[in-house]
Parts: C-alpha cells; structure tokens; sequence
C-alpha cells in the first residue's frame, strides 16, 4: 500500500460535505494563467488565510500560511509563493474564535485497527501538549460509539470515521478543529491515502488531488533526469522535503522501497528529504555527479539535525568499491559544510568489493571527522534505518 497526501483543499471538502455543511474554500493551481480569475468572487470587505496547498509540514514557521488577508493581501501572498516555486494554493475564509476552542483530533490506520488520538489543547503547539492526548482504537469492520473512550464529541468521530473509510484513508489529522457546542469547523487538516484505491473511492479523490511536497522546478531533479538521459544505469531522484532531516542514497529499487516504508512506518515519513535511487551498475563519474545533488539538498536544508543514510541491498553486480568512490568523492566536496552542521553519516551496503568499499568508507569519514557508522550486510536495512533515526533524535 503506497500512503500518499492528499490536497488541504480535496480533505476539507470531504469533512465539509461529510459534517454537512459547505466549504468555502477556494483550490488554486498557480502553474495555470487564469488563476487570478478564481479569486473575482472574493469580496473586498472579507478576511481570508491564503497558503500554500502542497503536502508542507510545519508552513506557519516557513511563512506559507497567511492570516486575516484582504482580497488584495491574498493575491499578494500567491504570487510570492509562486516565486517560490510553489504550484498549489488555498484561499478559504478567516474563521474567528477562541484559542480555547482549539482541538487536536487525529485517526491513524495501524495494525489493531483505527486509532484515535483527541486533544482539547489543540493548535500550533500540540507537541509540545503530547501529555494532553487522549486515545481510542476502533474496529475496522464498523464504528461503534462505545469504543469512542475519549472525550472527543462521538458524533464527530463518527462522522469522520465514515469518511476515513470511504475515501479509503490511512490518515487524517485536524489541527485545529475549533468545536463550539454542537458545530465542528476544520481550520487546517491533513489526509493521507491508499494510492492504489483511486480506482474505486467513487470520485471521493483523484489522482489530481495528490500532492508532493516540492517546488514546481527542483533544480536537484532536472540534474538527475539529464544525467540519466546519458546512462544505461538507472538514476532517480524526487524531493520530497527540502527542509528535512533525514537524507537518502539509496541503491537498489527494492532496498530504497523498504528503507522509505521502514522509515514511515516508525512515524518519520515527513523527516524523508528525498527519495530515489542510484543502480544498475553506475560508474564513479555517475555517481559522483548524483551523490553531489543529494548533498547540495543536504547542505541547503535547514533541519536542526540532518543524516545521510546510504543504503542498499547485497548488489549482483554493482562494483561497492567504484560506486563509493565517487560518493567519497562528492562528500570531500562539502565536507566542510557537512562538519559544520554536525551531519552524520550512516553506510549499510553489501555485493562486490564490499570489504574494500566500506573499508575505504570508513577510512574517508573517520579521517574526515565526519560522525558515521559503517556496516555491510551485518546489519539489516531496518536496523540502518533506526540507528540513523537514532542520530537525529540525539
């Protein structure tokens, strides 16, 4: 099951329509030249928030969502973002309340079923109030309200239970939620989904409605794509975070899909930089050249703590020894950078010349001074994974 985000906008209106009420919020492809058009039927004498709509953890701090906005201000505050390279947008009426109306309210598929989590302290700074946080798990097989052993409203959870299983969710936070006796109002909500029930959710979403987090022209892709244009080796790069913590070299289709599902399944999936992978066999110059775009991802984020994690497979036939030669080669390149920002380095690889090639690694990063952790097959590709979540937690 691939869980891939849904747009703010597609979410709300699935609330909206499921509460029963209507969303006035406005979904703006900023790539289209009419755009602007959508916003003639604002009016001029109505406070709005304008943000950025595409799959952004944490926007308030990066100063992508815009509060109390005129018709003008919120023009204003597109075209910034387009200028950031940003596509997608949201322009929806400014809701006035109390911060006390502001309620955390979350369902998460896991293994036992469908779990709750409900908080009445709500807001931008619900992690620092993780204490607060009731829970409940609910059957898939139906919603029973006796299972709801929280303090969150029943006919709320309800409701959202519903269109959690129609839509065919994997997750749904609302954040905040300002509940006022009986009326429930999302003011900003995040959905995850199966990317492979886009064929029978019943117009509940469309592919249309998947978002990334990234810039509408990555610099860091367009490199990769030519570089794999010239290359009977396979070549892959997407930024998915440009402001995350955890970096990816990833060799190996299959390796670089269970270390990115490892990593979500131990709650980090926002904390994934990048995704992609280097294979087939590239030579030293190509993988130099692919390693120094992931590193310059690195360099720019602006994560308190980062990690590099290359990681992959026991190889056929891909040389360890040649391919790790031209990793060594771009991280000498930035090593300054990378000392700097305390990053650490995390190897797990294994397949021909795999002694010579983490041994050279090793020597690199210990003489460098680099903070790093060298493993061949020893170890397994979920262990890697922990130990460099490890590393961004100390």
């Amino acid at each position: 099951m691939a869980r891939v985000k849904l747009s703010e906008y597609r979410a709300k209106k699935l609330i909206f329509t499921t509460l029963g009420m209507i969303y006035g919020g406005i979904g703006i492809n900023l790539s289209l030249d009419s755009w602007q058009k959508q916003l003639n039927e604002l009016n001029d004498d109505t406070k709005y928030v304008s943000k950025v709509d595409q799959a952004v953890k944490k926007r308030n701090k990066l100063g992508l969502v815009m509060v109390g906005r005129t018709k003008a201000q919120a023009i204003e505050d597109l075209l910034s973002f387009k200028a950031q390279g940003y596509r997608y947008a949201l322009v929806e009426p400014f809701v006035t309340h109390r911060e006390k109306d502001e309620h955390y309210i979350a369902l998460q598929r896991e293994e036992g079923g469908l779990v709750l989590n409900y908080s009445k302290r709500g807001g931008v700074d619900i992690e620092n109030n993780t204490d607060s946080l009731e829970r409940a798990t609910f059957s898939e097989e139906g919603f029973e309200a006796g299972s709801n052993t929280t303090s969150a409203p029943t006919a709320l959870v309800e409701k959202l239970y519903d269109i959690f299983q129609n839509a065919h969710m994997t997750y749904l936070e609302i954040n905040p939620c300002v509940i006022r006796g009986g009326s429930y109002i999302p003011l900003d909500a995040a959905a995850e989904v199966d990317g492979s029930a886009q064929f029978f959710v019943k117009g509940a979403w469309t592919e249309d409605d998947i978002r990334i987090h990234k810039t509408a022209i990555n610099q860091a892709e367009k490199a990769v794509e030519a570089l794999a244009s010239k290359s009977p080796a396979s070549l892959s790069l997407k930024v998915l975070n440009p402001n995350g913590s955890i970096f990816l070299l990833l060799s190996g289709g299959g390796a670089s899909v269970v270390v990115a599902d490892e990593i979500s399944n131990l709650g980090h999936h926002a904390d994934i930089a990048n995704y992609g992978e280097y294979s087939g066999n590239p030579n030293e110059e190509e993988t130099y050249l692919y390693t120094k775009q992931v590193l310059k991802l690195l360099t720019a984020s602006s994560a308190p703590k980062k990690v590099l994690l290359i990681a992959g497979g026991v190889a056929n036939f891909t040389d360890v020894t040649k391919t790790f030669k031209g990793l060594i080669r771009a991280i000498a390149d930035v090593q300054k950078d990378l000392l700097e920002q305390k990053v650490a380095v995390l190897v797990r690889r294994g397949g021909p010349n795999q002694q010579k090639g983490l041994a050279d690694m090793k020597h690199f990063l210990g003489t460098a001074g680099i903070a790093n952790d060298v493993y061949g097959p020893d170890i397994s590709l979920a262990g890697a994974v922990v130990e460099s979540l490890q590393r961004i937690a100390k």
